[in-house]
């Protein structure tokens, strides 16, 4: 007979085993053609931020915050921006770590929570999930906030499990990065709260006990929050971000509950489409066994929706990603309650397949990738996709080994020009000169044929649907059209003679 002190090192040994070949798993899905997807619209600012710091720490250290960003992410895309020569790459490089932190902190809260046997198959469905799986590879604040909630909720697991106090600390320090990703994460709070019905033997005492801990938690994490304002831009996080919100005059009206009930239907379409209707089925409490953990799980995913349906003025689906954990975690613990394997056989097979084809389709079609119509938009087909714009800088790049160029664009910041400077940051650009003109194109200002009085070549990089005046069709040099007959990104060479 083995000794027991070596089958539990037997275990533990096997637990670890796993846990590493799922995180290899992990890494070799997300990295593999990371950038298939053109720069969208988002990244292409937060990258560009990035780089104006490096170029102006002083001057730029704070600078997202005057457009309502707190801005964690710029500054942990420093390092990889300085290092690495493809932007897109480093920043998304950065966005696949972090996801890494999420999969392996949803092992570890489902140990927490004592549902240990459940644990690598909530952390192998987090990996596989088209939710989980396309934000994890996007250079955006969302899978941040959602690695430092994560993380967070696990330090407030431990304040619940454990009688010292030394667990309110990391607790405050990790949902004050929580705040500094992404300021939603204050809507997170309700759910730290419910945490504590976890607890199997619950009494007021214990319930007052546990609130008051988490509460100083929250509050230290607020006060040091609260410490940026005396920079001056600090305002702006709320000025700006109000704008996402509905105004006090719609809130007290009783025009707020038709929005709830539309908000409502979208972010539960959203979840059907990308958590998909059997995992979302699983996560219903409707297992006796364990069904105050599946409600505490339930209820916490839709506590965390609730105030983004009520006041959401501008929604998309990665709003939610929180909200994957509690619906991911309480699945995998109904799929470990099947006494007959073939039903949870059954169950994981609806579950792969899909993300399967999810996934392969992200690698070699991309723009045949099924998003939810709103992200197909944004990703995909509008303004927002960056399709063209690798094509477009090449194209600048080649015309400038020869002649000077001056690049005029649609827009002021965002996919154009952002798009295009990012690709040349840190490159030779003495031949190059790029300036945003705004959107519509109805014109090109005085102001940039001045100041491109001096070079050969002068171009326009505009969308199609946003050009609104008339240009030679010989002068179009370029179009890079995108997926399902949305609009292209155009090239065209522009003479100043033309617009006299």
């Amino acid at each position: 007979m083995l000794p027991f002190s070596y089958l539990i090192e037997e275990v533990k040994n096997k637990t670890l085993f796993f846990f590493l070949a799922l995180l290899v798993l992990y890494f070799a899905l997300h990295l593999f053609h990371l950038t298939s997807l053109p720069v969208f619209a988002d990244e292409s600012i937060y990258i560009r931020w990035s780089q104006l710091i490096i170029d102006d720490f002083n001057r730029y250290l704070f600078y997202p915050m005057n457009d309502g960003k707190t801005p964690l992410l710029m500054w942990l895309m420093l390092p990889f921006l300085k290092l690495i020569t493809d932007q897109l790459f480093a920043a998304r490089l950065l966005a696949v770590l972090v996801g890494g932190v999420s999969v392996s902190m949803i092992f570890l809260i489902m140990r927490k929570i004592k549902e240990k046997k459940a644990a690598h198959l909530a952390m192998f469905l987090a990996i596989i999930s088209p939710f989980t799986f396309f934000y994890n590879r996007m250079a955006l604040t969302d899978g941040l906030l959602f690695a430092n909630l994560i993380i967070s909720y696990y330090f407030a697991l431990l304040i619940i499990r454990n009688k010292k106090i030394w667990p309110i600390l990391p607790f405050a320090f990790f949902f004050l990065l929580s705040i500094m990703s992404k300021t939603p994460a204050l809507l997170f709070m309700p759910v730290f709260y419910l945490a504590i019905f976890f607890e199997e033997k619950l009494n007021l005492k214990l319930i007052i006990n546990k609130s008051i801990k988490i509460s100083v938690g929250l509050l230290l994490a607020g006060l040091a929050f609260y410490s940026f304002r005396i920079i001056p831009l600090f305002s702006q996080l709320f000025a700006v971000g109000g704008n996402f919100l509905q105004p006090r005059s719609v809130i007290l009206s009783t025009e707020i509950f038709t929005i709830f009930w539309q908000n409502s239907q979208f972010f539960y379409e959203q979840l059907i489409y990308y958590l998909g209707p059997v995992i979302l089925l699983l996560a219903l409490p409707l297992s006796a066994k364990t069904r105050r953990k599946q409600v505490v799980l339930f209820l916490s995913g839709l506590i965390f929706i609730f105030p983004l349906a009520l006041l959401g003025r501008i929604i998309y689906p990665r709003y939610i990603l929180p909200s994957s954990l509690f619906f991911i975690a309480s699945a995998t613990i109904s799929l470990q309650n099947f006494n007959k394997k073939i039903f949870k056989y059954l169950f994981l097979l609806l579950i792969i397949l899909p993300s399967i084809l999810f996934i392969s389709t992200s690698y070699f079609k991309v723009d045949q990738l099924q998003l939810s119509r709103v992200d197909r938009e944004q990703f995909l087909e509008s303004w927002a996709s960056g399709h063209g714009i690798k094509e477009s800088v090449s194209y600048i790049q080649e015309l400038a080994e020869t002649q000077r160029v001056a690049v005029a664009t649609e827009g002021y910041f965002g996919t154009l020009p952002d798009g295009i400077l990012l690709n040349l940051h840190n490159q030779n650009v003495e031949n190059i000169y790029v300036e945003g003109i705004g959107q519509p194109v109805r014109e090109i200002p005085a102001e940039f044929w001045q100041k491109a009085r001096d070079f050969d070549n002068k171009l326009l990089i505009v969308n199609s649907h946003r050009l609104e005046m008339k240009l030679p069709e010989a002068d179009l040099l370029k179009s890079f059209c995108r997926p399902n007959g949305a609009p292209c990104l155009e090239i065209w060479e522009i003479k100043e003679e033309n617009f006299k």
